[in-house]
């Protein structure tokens, strides 16, 4: 209506109609344009960064390929356009990632679209955590990446001031990495395609060692002595005698570290510890009776296969003449000092004809070892006795002024150090309380572990016989488990094969040759102990006499088995002697009963797990286990992949060179 009252022409609202849907579709077409091209930004924005990064994870995957070519200071402009790239690629992408579990169905890529929000902030984390740990170390990369270089010299005390600097900045990245591995735990990789099986494989060991790394580096400032000075004491093991803790103590260090300085570094004998002017407890009774031990003392203190009991116990015995606080105990044998000289380089040695390498180093310890001439005179017997170990404090500075120069390959020093600690060849006691539960988090501190509920094996040997005839030592571990007895039954066989051809009378005393060799050549008198689970029962074992014409004491022995509780542990021992000559092998057997807990059943589903840690300081050697199923039930999966799954019987075959863990899932069948 008009305001006279007279009706509006159709055909005029008609045409307004027009107009008004003409703008709205050009409205709406603008609009669509905007999101177009909005879309097409952002699409090119995120592809860009997503090549970016795909880029930078191909040069990352090279160096993870070949650690040995890692330049610190390209690793890091590296990890820095990383984290670039992650960022505007996690920013952009959040809502998609979000939405990505509703299409979980699709096939072949449904497990890493279902874990998506969790795989981006994993990368999200971990590329924090780097950008963070290169901004804080960065002067001491610069330097490290260039050994050779004068100017590349990086001090100890610089590096522990650089660390006690940048403290807040690493407990920055220490945070970015937790969440990392908080992120990667909520990720199913099982339902990961098998593509990215080799990724996964990656950040389960990766990740947690990222973060070992950065609380080590949270800590090594105090440990480095920058609020007070640390003395620690280092043990130089000699796996050629072998002991439960590692080898025997052939020698003992004392060092001082204040504000990363090194001010004392003093190597003792262990035999020039002792003080009998002083009480010593009584020895372990294998050391007693087949090697008739009166004393306790401390070049037998490590016992314990327990390094934590062992350290504590060397600490106790180490009776230098004067009053000295510990607060740590560091223990390393051959393997260990010949992995580290191989890392740091050649040593210059005075004395030495030539530059001693990684593969040189034992061979100069042997050497060095041995008395001059063939017997000498009691006099030049004496003054070789007095000076037979002083060889250990010759290695012992020149790898420490290696290492303080900087000039070192920094990236093998520290592989070498990891795969020394996870073989058992250096154990690590700390008294400092955030030190010591790192180290037993990744399972560094040698400690003896073991569960409630479970299976457990651990075979120690223990050479009694006052020689160093244990690298002609051959040794294989065969176990069994029928879960289908009730209650369960295991079974061990141990066979000690002596590959020295030299025919020799085993005579068991204590007595030296010409040169170090001549104490390999002999007769290996051993004391094996098995550890299994607390409630475990004996029901048969190998009894094997030795005569009395073959033992110190002269008087026979039945070969008896002993049992006893474990003290650090919830198990249960089995101990016995024995006896192999040159160029011969002993097969010895054990059969127990274990605990009807051994396996977790959950409803229909049962879980069997195995624990067998590698004796500190021995040698690699051939592991066998089988186990066969409860009755009735099938088989789902296992950790590792078995080497066979046949009958019933779960088969591994494997080298116990580091602990060993296994864990069956199977199900009763309806």
């Amino acid at each position: 209506m008009t305001r006279d009252g007279e009706s509006t022409p159709p055909e005029n609202g008609e045409k307004r109609e027009g107009k008004r849907d003409a703008r709205l579709k050009w409205a709406g077409l603008i609009l669509l344009l905007l999101g177009l091209i909005a879309l097409v930004g952002w699409g090119v924005s995120v592809t860009r960064a997503g090549l970016s990064l795909l880029g930078h994870l191909s040069e990352a995957r090279a160096l993870v390929d070949d650690p040995q070519s890692l330049d610190p200071v390209a690793g890091c402009e590296l990890m820095r356009g990383a984290r670039e790239d992650f960022s505007t690629f996690y920013r952009q992408t959040g809502i998609i990632a979000r939405l990505a579990p509703l299409f979980r169905w699709l096939p072949g890529i449904g497990g890493e679209l279902e874990a998506a929000p969790h795989l981006l902030a994993v990368g999200d984390g971990l590329t924090e955590a780097g950008a963070l740990t290169c901004l804080a170390l960065e002067p001491a990369l610069t330097a490290f990446g260039d050994p050779d270089a004068s100017s590349a010299a990086f001090s100890m005390e610089e590096m522990a001031r650089l660390l006690d600097r940048e403290e807040f900045v690493l407990a920055e990245a220490l945070a970015a990495a937790e969440r990392a591995q908080a992120a990667w735990e909520q990720v199913d990789v099982a339902q990961l395609s098998p593509r990215a099986a080799e990724a996964a494989a990656l950040l389960d060991r990766g990740l947690p060692l990222l973060r070992s790394g950065l609380s080590a580096a949270s800590i090594a400032p105090s440990l480095l002595g920058v609020d007070e000075p640390r003395t620690y004491l280092v043990l130089a093991l000699n796996e050629d005698e072998l002991r439960p803790g590692g080898g025997f103590i052939s020698g003992v260090g004392e060092i001082e570290i204040d504000a990363g300085e090194l001010t004392q570094m003093t190597f003792r004998d262990s035999y020039a510890v002792d003080d009998f002017s002083q009480p010593y407890p009584d020895p372990p009774d294998p050391l007693r009776r087949y090697m008739l031990l009166d004393l306790w003392v401390f070049r037998d203190s490590n016992w314990s296969p327990d390094f934590p009991t062992s350290a504590e116990q060397a600490i106790a015995l180490y009776r230098p003449g004067y009053d000295v606080s510990i607060d740590g105990v560091i223990a390393m044998d051959q393997r260990a000092v010949q992995a580290f000289v191989g890392a740091v380089g050649s040593l210059t040695i005075e004395g030495a004809d030539q530059p001693i390498d990684g593969d040189r180093i034992i061979q100069y310890i042997r050497e060095a070892w041995a008395p001059e001439g063939s017997g000498g005179a009691d006099e030049a017997l004496g003054d070789w006795w007095r000076q037979r170990k002083s060889f250990m404090g010759v290695v012992a500075q020149a790898t420490w002024v290696r290492i303080q120069s900087g000039r070192v390959d920094w990236v093998a020093l520290g592989k070498a150090a990891l795969d020394m600690l996870e073989q058992k060849h250096l154990l690590i006691y700390l008294k400092h309380p955030e030190a010591a539960a790192l180290l037993a988090e990744r399972n560094w501190d040698g400690a003896l572990r073991a569960e409630t509920a479970g299976d457990f094996l651990m075979v120690l040997d223990t050479n009694v016989g006052y020689n160093k005839v244990n690298p002609y030592i051959e040794k294989e571990i065969v176990y069994r488990c029928d879960l289908r007895q009730s209650p369960p039954q295991a079974g061990l066989t141990l066979t000690y094969t002596h590959t020295s051809s030299v025919e020799v009378f085993c005579r068991h005393d204590s007595y030296y040759g010409d040169i170090y060799e001549d104490m390999m050549d002999r007769c290996y008198w051993y004391y094996a102990q098995v550890f299994v689970p607390r409630e475990s029962r004996l029901v048969d074992a190998t009894q094997i006499p030795i005569s009395g014409a073959s033992l110190m004491s002269g008087e026979e022995d039945d070969g008896d088995i002993t049992v006893r509780v474990v003290d650090e542990a919830p198990l249960t021992s089995f101990g016995v002697p024995g006896l192999v000559s040159t160029a011969a092998s002993q097969t010895r057997s054990f059969t127990w009963t274990l605990p009807t807990d051994v396996v977790e059943w959950r409803g229909d589903e049962g879980w069997y797990t195995l624990r067998v840690p590698k004796q500190a300081g021995a040698a690699a050697h051939p592991l066998s286990v089988r186990i066969r199923m409860p009755g009735d039930s099938v088989f789902l999966d296992a950790t590792p992949t078995p080497t066979s799954v046949e009958a019933g019987w779960i088969t591994y075959r494997t080298v116990l060179d580091r602990d060993r863990f296994f864990t069956l899932h199977f199900r009763r069948m309806s």
